[in-house]
């Protein structure tokens, strides 16, 4: 059994406290290294029954399912999927991989050896102590929790308080950066974007460069709130705005309701290393009709034409000097709900701020970081306001 580590993680390997506690900037290999740790422990003793989770079961798929398939392409181990259920078996040891979306569900989840909290600023205090009292079963082996996420206070004060604020004798509390990750080529990708935070905005240079704890403050958008999904409303319009990625950044698509004014927005793809044609095909499965009204950010030409040579009727959204400023005006005086269950809307826009002058002042431009999917709602939305739909004005074609 071998696979590459960072002299950082590698006295983690070992680790038996309780809550082993993974803090740190973008890229650092916090996650990696959390698949590492439990493939170890399948390997070194067996018969284990790790549950892995994600605030939304749904996430899943396209994250911690899919880091670990990775990994176990690359050693080469057979495994066995069940994608209905979302379990990976191989060898003695079984992988669950599960949401909170659904309180209950978890309580009747028995055999626990270990548990993996992904993204663990989108759960509350409330939900890790649920999830703590599903690895009260005793066994022959050591329990453990590990938590990994990007040290943002706004988001999860509790984590500080319960990890950081004090000494806690149960827990490892660690501290990583993109230096830690043992890829040469992560490393180069990230740090040049990292780094341009340093004149963007310090608070988020503050987070995701230095793994350090920092609040979010002049955040654009502080009154959306997240609701049900609407099962009893009669909307005007249903569209989607897009917005393109492939390696650091991820393609966004953004399912957007329309109702009058008010708006409610449920996330369609969030995810990186997906190609137009393949970014198209995802579209189509997860419900985007060939001829939905659909909007993209009009600087990629190139990319709106793949998508249409791919059966999408895709558009560009309205682009011009001030279209940012304007977009976000517009959004503002509108009432808009993210939909429960949209996750990576939800943490884009508890980051989404104004940026901020060398007096503390806030400018009426947004930090360009982090803002995938806020630029795909802002194309749809906007676009779709301004134009009227594809029906009432002519829209170029690339």
């Amino acid at each position: 059994m071998k696979f590459r580590l960072s002299e950082h993680f590698y006295p983690l390997l070992d680790d038996r406290s309780r809550y082993l506690v993974l803090s740190g900037g973008r890229g650092s290999g916090k996650s990696e290294f959390a698949v590492r740790k439990l493939f170890y422990r399948c390997q070194n003793e067996g018969r284990h029954r790790f549950l892995i989770l994600r605030k939304v079961r749904a996430r899943c798929r396209e994250s911690v399912v899919k880091i670990f398939k990775t990994f176990l392409h690359e050693q080469g181990v057979p495994f066995d999927e069940n994608k209905t259920e979302l379990t990976i078996k191989f060898g003695s040891n079984e992988l669950l991989f599960e949401g909170l979306d659904d309180p209950e569900k978890l309580k009747s989840i028995k055999g626990v050896t270990g548990i993996w909290m992904e993204e663990a600023t989108g759960y509350t205090e409330r939900d890790f102590i649920d999830v703590d009292m599903v690895l009260r079963e005793p066994g022959p082996l050591y329990h453990q929790i590990i938590l990994t996420f990007n040290p943002d206070e706004a988001q999860a004060p509790w984590l500080k308080k319960t990890f950081f604020d004090q000494v806690n004798p149960d827990a490892t509390v660690d501290t990583s950066t993109v230096e830690d990750n043992p890829s040469p080529e992560v490393r180069r990708q990230y740090l040049k974007v990292l780094e341009a935070l340093k004149e963007k905005d310090e608070n988020l240079y503050k987070i995701y460069r230095l793994g350090k704890w920092g609040a979010v403050k002049g955040r654009i958008f502080p009154d959306w709130d997240v609701v049900p999904k609407p099962t009893d409303i009669r909307f005007d319009n249903i569209f989607y705005g897009g917005d393109f990625g492939y390696s650091v950044d991820p393609a966004a698509v953004v399912r957007i309701y329309r109702r009058s004014n008010e708006y409610w927005l449920e996330e369609v793809i969030y995810q990186t290393e997906l190609t137009n044609p393949q970014l198209a095909r995802e579209a189509i499965r997860a419900g985007m009709e060939k001829a939905s009204e659909n909007y993209w950010d009009a600087a990629e030409p190139k990319s709106i034409k793949e998508l249409q040579d791919a059966g999408i009727d895709a558009r560009p959204a309205l682009k011009g000097p001030d279209s940012v400023r304007a977009g976000i005006d517009f959004m503002r005086d509108c009432k808009i709900h993210i939909i429960a269950g949209s996750e990576n809307i939800i943490k884009e826009n508890q980051t989404y701020k104004w940026k901020e002058g060398r007096n503390g002042e806030y400018m009426n431009v947004p930090v360009d970081y982090n803002n995938h999917a806020m630029d795909a709602i802002r194309y749809g939305i906007y676009t779709e306001a301004k134009m009227g739909g594809f029906g009432g004005f002519e829209i170029p074609v690339f």
